[in-house]
């Protein structure tokens, strides 16, 4: 009887170790054909772990202080023509070259030393010479500081490939008290209507399959006022935009400005429809960037998605700006550590997140992260 026991023990042992070799073979075989487990479809390592963005290292010189650095990455948004007409008058063609999607706003700073007299007129939006204005209280009521050519209510389309250049254009006119030369100035996007489809770089002779959405693995503890259901939904929401534009933007913005998003928000604005609201804010490394910030609309349907940026420069161009706030060192540059702009700059970065940002902080929703591929995860909330 006993050796008859001790083979059926080792039967159910070794029937044991089929059913468990077995069961890695099939959990194997599985996911080779995409149906594994939700935590096997959630990936959190290589493409798919945190955004980080490398900054150079600080030189430091005697005392401590560091030294001017400058971006490592100057975004393209647009390019430029510049027609001569006469007794410094000068019209400047600009076109949209970007894969942003539409310009709505941009601004135009002449070179140091050089004076806009008058602006003629331009073929888009409204433009309006712009400046700081009051230095010296009523000693110097006409001096503006800080001169330039805003332009707002622009809809300067998205090329349909940045290979064409036939995205939007305008002209500007304007005189000048100096000679200048094309490419001269500081030309900077100030507000954008992002494509939430992508942009391509070249021409495609078919149009390749869209790759399969990636389960992003959310965590799914402390949901900041939003069930089980609802955070699963919204992560879901989050996942469809991956074969967006929206994943390039966040990591071309977040190597722009040399950091990862300071606040990365996403909530529920309503459940029946679905629809979502997904809020950015960075805030720059270097005085020479601005802030950026993106709000998304997010529906089940990506046509009537909407994603809107906006930017804003947290010192003057052409220098450091000076204690009174008002004014700069026209004999410095401006691209230091934001950081060294005191509790005043932090200040202002925290109620431009703030503003910008409306009622998402008060809906119910979770923070997110950006990963390195551009999807987003959504996190425990604080």
């Amino acid at each position: 009887m006993r050796p008859r026991r001790g083979r059926a023990t080792l039967a159910l042992l070794l029937v044991a170790c089929a059913l468990a070799v077995g069961g890695l073979i099939a959990a194997l075989v599985t996911t080779k054909h995409g149906h594994e487990s939700t935590e096997a479809r959630a990936p959190t390592t290589g493409m798919w772990a945190p955004l980080t963005v490398p900054r150079p290292k600080v030189p430091i010189i005697a005392g401590g202080i560091p030294v001017d650095i400058d971006p490592m990455t100057i975004p393209t948004y647009f390019t430029t023509t510049l027609t001569p007409l006469g007794a410094r008058r000068y019209r400047m063609t600009i076109f949209n070259i970007s894969n942003l999607g539409a310009i709505n706003s941009l601004q135009w700073f002449p070179p140091v030393g050089v004076h806009v007299v008058s602006l003629l007129g331009s073929s888009e939006g409204h433009c309006s010479l712009s400046g700081l204005t009051g230095f010296g209280g009523n000693q110097f009521p006409t001096v503006v500081l800080n001169q330039n050519i805003l332009c707002n209510k622009l809809d300067l389309k998205a090329p349909s490939c940045t290979c064409l250049g036939d995205g939007g254009a305008m002209n500007i006119s304007f005189v000048t008290d100096k000679d200048i030369a094309v490419g001269e100035g500081d030309l900077r996007m100030r507000a954008a209507t992002v494509s939430l489809e992508r942009i391509p770089g070249y021409v495609k002779s078919q149009s390749a399959a869209a790759p399969p959405i990636e389960r992003v693995a959310a965590a799914n503890v402390d949901a900041g006022g939003l069930t089980a259901r609802e955070r699963a939904a919204a992560q879901a929401a989050m996942d469809s935009l991956q074969n967006s534009n929206i994943p390039l933007q966040l990591v071309a913005i977040s190597r722009w400005v040399q950091g990862v998003p300071a606040t990365c928000r996403v909530s529920l604005v309503s459940q029946s429809p679905s629809r979502y609201e997904v809020y950015f804010f960075w805030v720059p490394w270097l005085a020479a960037e601005p802030y950026v910030w993106l709000k998304l609309n997010v529906t089940s349907d990506l046509r009537t998605s909407t994603a809107h940026l906006g930017t804003l420069q947290p010192v003057l161009p052409g220098g450091r700006l000076k204690a009174n706030g008002q004014s700069v060192n026209r004999l410095s540059v401006d691209t230091t550590l934001l950081s060294l702009y005191g509790p005043q700059q932090a200040k202002k970065g925290r109620e431009l997140m703030t503003a910008h940002g409306g009622d998402v902080f008060a809906k119910p929703g979770a923070t997110c992260q950006v990963l390195k591929n551009g999807n987003l995860r959504l996190l425990p909330s604080a």
